[in-house]
């Protein structure tokens, strides 16, 4: 259980992080060049939660193939 909730915030973090990022480059983009590369808060959404899944379960990932081929 206590595995669970480390996982949990770690990827609120990690999604928090992804979607912060993404507002401050398009409010960026858009001040200086005008325009917007996202249409709505459904595009930050998605690439937050592609982003945390990859920030948080990536290294997991890895170091069980990692794992896997050593034997």
């Amino acid at each position: 259980m206590k595995r669970i909730v480390v996982y949990f915030l770690a990827f609120s973090i990690v999604f928090a992080a992804m979607v912060g990022a993404c507002y401050l480059i398009n409010l960026f983009v858009g001040l200086v060049f005008h325009q917007s590369w996202f249409a709505g808060w459904r595009e930050y959404v998605v690439i937050g939660f592609a982003g945390a899944m990859a920030g948080t379960f990536g290294p997991v990932l890895f170091a069980l193939i990692e794992k896997r081929f050593k034997k």
